[in-house]
């Protein structure tokens, strides 16, 4: 996959673009926006934007005008806590995700491959892989090492949801919508049984790659720990 990555922070960018030259990427570095406006010879099949060190007051409509002249590029932006409301809504729109600090190489490389598949013919299969685990969308069947992993529907759900978003905080108010959307009413003992159901499903432990947590106050996190194999 060609990346374009923009960051003003040499040393940064550096680190993102191994990460990602690692992973068989094709990385195009760039300390701002201007170059994908007005030059078409740069080609990307995705936008990596690290914001912190991005975020001058011209960082946004930079981005916004990147977003109309690409209208079809994912955007993936790295962030050191909840993005702000100006920056939320351009991430509310298709194709556009982000990534919060501090940044794991494995976190990196699968959020990268799950938005590219948004747009990409050939990333539009009903299979989606993490590692061992393996989620057959059209079969609302998830397995462990090829074997099926016995689930009820909202466990399918609420497991997906959580690993499509490895490494985001998610809110109980966000887990709720996703997963219960016609439940107006829904307890926390509820959504904390069956969090502990997936997380025991998926023997989502440290040695299998993964771990599951509360944020207080907040939801809970699927995060990546060092990647096994």
């Amino acid at each position: 996959m060609r990346i374009a990555i923009v960051d003003s922070d040499p040393k940064q960018r550096a680190r993102i673009t191994q990460m990602l030259r690692d992973a068989q990427h094709s990385c195009t570095p760039l300390s701002g926006f201007e170059k994908l406006v007005s030059d078409p010879d740069v080609d990307c099949d995705l936008l990596l934007c690290h914001w912190q060190a991005a975020a001058t007051p011209s960082a946004l409509p930079a981005l916004q005008r990147v977003r109309q002249v690409r209208p079809l590029l994912p955007v993936l932006v790295l962030v050191a806590q909840a993005p702000d409301q100006a920056l939320a809504g351009l991430l509310s729109k298709p194709h556009a995700d982000y990534l919060v600090l501090p940044l794991r190489a494995h976190d990196l490389r699968l959020r990268v491959t799950l938005l590219h598949r948004q747009v990409s013919p050939q990333g539009q299969h009903s299979v989606l892989q993490f590692g061992a685990y393996a989620f057959d969308i059209d079969n609302a069947t998830a397995y462990l090492d090829g074997k099926p992993i016995t689930l009820t529907k909202k466990e399918f759900s609420l497991a997906l949801l959580l690993f499509r978003h490895l490494g985001q905080p998610l809110s109980r108010a966000t887990i709720h919508e996703a997963v219960w959307p016609k439940e107006a009413e829904f307890s926390s003992r509820s959504l904390d049984t069956h969090i502990a159901r997936v997380r025991l499903k998926f023997a989502l432990q440290p040695d299998r790659g993964y771990r599951l947590t509360p944020v207080y106050g907040y939801g809970y996190q699927l995060q990546a720990t060092d990647f096994p194999g």
